[in-house]
């Protein structure tokens, strides 16, 4: 499995506090069976994080790798960023500030669980002009969408992604998150489930039994897609798949 949205990098954040909480981390996505981990720090969240790309970045990645190296951990990581949607977010690209997923055409972004949908649309429109794919990060996370499904399936019609968290399809079926989740699943409309693991305890890497949730809910091969074959073209730069339509078990 490939994970494309994790905060493993530690002190950066709000994820892995220090150095032993990321080698923990990495151990239990190791364990659970992935290869590949797209590091993915808060970007650009207004008095919050703001992780540009620049030496900085550059040095926490490369330290984290040395850790996991020097721990036997065999997990590949990958540059990336979780960007905080604005309205110069495109431009931001222009200087090099923000960075895609793996060098790819692939932005992952975020926006306000509040936010004003029509200014979140033309965001994304802005880095859509620009030959950019965004990838929208646990949409099932904002209000207006657990509301409205249009406004996820409006995304998707433009020429975006949807990625769901793991932990939102753990829920319980009443939850507004879950019930968003897995309705953006049955529509078909989901095109990566990743971790978002912030921590050892709740918010962790362990991205099996999300895959063992949707092979037994609704087939393997969504799993594979949803948690392989998308995320490694996305490594590989190539096109996203969408699910296919469901036999449906007797």
């Amino acid at each position: 499995m490939i994970d494309i949205h994790c905060h493993i990098i530690p002190g950066v954040d709000d994820g892995a506090y220090d150095r032993e909480e990321s080698l923990i981390m990495g151990r239990m996505a190791e364990a659970c069976g992935v290869t590949d981990i797209i590091v993915t720090p808060h970007c650009n969240i207004p008095r919050g994080f703001f992780n540009f790309c620049g030496h900085d970045y550059d040095a926490a990645v490369g330290s984290l790798r040395r850790a996991f190296s020097e721990a036997g951990i065999n997990l590949r990581l990958h540059r990336g960023m979780e960007v905080f949607g604005m309205d110069d977010t495109a431009g931001m690209l222009d200087d090099d500030s923000i960075i895609t997923l793996a060098a790819s055409k692939y932005l992952l972004i975020e926006f306000a669980f509040d936010d004003d949908m029509w200014r979140v649309r033309d965001v994304l429109r802005s880095l859509l002009r620009r030959g950019v794919t965004p990838i929208v990060a646990h949409p099932e996370r904002y209000y207006p969408v657990m509301d409205d499904l249009r406004f996820a399936l409006d995304w998707v019609d433009m020429g975006c992604l949807l990625q769901l968290n793991r932990t939102s399809l753990l829920y319980g079926p009443d939850e507004p998150e879950a019930a968003a989740a897995f309705e953006l699943l049955e529509l078909r409309a989901a095109h990566f489930i990743a971790t978002d693991a912030h921590d050892t305890t709740y918010r962790t890497t362990e991205l099996i039994d999300a895959y063992d949730l949707i092979s037994e809910k609704y087939s393997p091969e969504w799993a594979w897609l949803l948690m392989e074959e998308n995320p490694r073209r996305v490594l590989e730069n190539e096109e996203v798949l969408s699910l296919s339509p469901l036999r449906r078990r007797v």
